[in-house]
């Protein structure tokens, strides 16, 4: 079939999507929109409720694969909880092309039933869409050898005409005007690396202008607040949950974002969108170097990676920062350019419509 010339009939099933709010979504909505409307005639289906609407929202779905799913050159399902729809639409639809995002946790969550749910329905996809080499590893742990690998995008415009008030934000948080700021943003989950960091590093900072602000709440924040009062660190402050408002002001007054990501059984970094939002706020980014965190971030082209659990190499790194903040504010402005290069949602649903036209083609 060729299809370069015509537009591709595309049918996008997701059960995360706003006006909910979290990491799939904002994935889910900038991909799904983000198709060229003159290449693409696209439907989708989309829970933009909470997940206990499963009950009525995935028999509305098979109701519609199953007798609507002959019409579309190709059905994009949003991640490996749909995944049975490929297995009824295929009995209504054989010419059609099925392929699945895979973002990581969606296949490594270990409950026995869900496991069994995907040793069941889960293979026999066109295509499996990794969102990093991590998760395309994981993915062929389960015997599947047909994949690809495109990342997540980000919005570039993000910071864009966004003011910036340095005194106010140091008033705000009770900050000095020379010092060093770092921050870490999201869940305080064991393999974020939050406790290990302030446990580590943090104490070896403590006689530095150095201050550590810490974005997020999680099943680690009690564990996190007891090890900032057994160590001292009043260099550290733990914020919790912020408005997007003060969000934004955070990383934008940030010199450093650090993600001390550690390795955790049964749980990995999918991908690292923080970390890429972080370079394009132009807070020099330094993270941990595993999982899905190398393929947010490139070492020396827009962040730095680190061995994971070395505490020489983010307290050399973190100390080279505060000798050098100018030569740093230098870098961060290289980095942030190549994040907008090559993590544009522009290019990345120009790689997804590519990949789908090359396989329909093949198919």
């Amino acid at each position: 079939m060729k299809i370069k010339n015509k537009k591709l009939n595309l049918l996008c099933i997701t059960r995360k999507f706003p006006p909910q709010v979290g990491g799939m979504e904002n994935f889910s909505y900038n991909l799904l929109n983000g198709f060229n409307e003159e290449q693409v005639n696209k439907k989708i289906l989309a829970l933009g409720k909470r997940q206990c609407h499963l009950i009525w929202f995935f028999p509305y779905c098979l109701l519609y694969v199953i007798f609507n799913a002959h019409k579309y050159d190709m059905v994009f399902i949003g991640d490996g909880v749909l995944c049975s729809l490929r297995f009824f639409g295929k009995l209504f639809a054989r010419k059609t092309c099925f392929v699945i995002s895979v973002l990581g946790l969606d296949i490594t969550f270990k409950n026995p039933i869900y496991q069994l749910y995907l040793m069941l329905f889960y293979n026999g996809f066109d295509d499996y869409i990794c969102i990093s080499k991590e998760t395309e590893k994981t993915l062929r742990a389960r015997g599947i050898k047909k994949s690809t690998v495109i990342t997540p995008g980000v919005d570039i415009h993000k910071f864009e005409n966004v003011s910036i008030n340095p005194s106010a934000f140091q008033k705000k948080y009770n900050l000095n005007e020379d010092c060093l700021i770092m921050i870490t943003v999201g869940r305080l989950i064991k393999r974020k690396g939050v406790q290990w960091f302030l446990e580590n590093v943090m104490p070896q900072l403590k006689d530095k202008n150095i201050i550590y602000l810490v974005i997020g709440a999680g099943e680690e924040s009690e564990a996190i607040k007891s090890t900032q009062v057994h160590y001292h660190l009043n260099n550290v402050q733990l914020l919790g949950r912020v408005s997007d408002e003060d969000l934004e002001a955070l990383y934008l007054n940030a010199d450093l974002f650090i993600m001390p990501n550690i390795k955790v059984a049964n749980d990995m970094e999918g991908f690292g969108i923080v970390a890429i939002e972080a370079s394009l706020s132009k807070s020099v980014v330094i993270a941990s170097g595993i999982e899905g965190i190398k393929d947010a971030i490139i070492d020396g082209e827009n962040g730095y990676l680190l061995e994971s659990e070395n505490k020489v190499e983010y307290i050399a790194k973190i100390l080279d920062a505060y000798q050098h903040k100018n030569e740093y504010k230098l870098k961060s402005e290289k980095f942030c350019q190549y994040t907008k290069d090559n993590y544009s949602w522009e290019k990345i649903c120009s790689l997804y419509l590519e990949h789908f036209k090359s396989l329909i083609e093949r198919k």
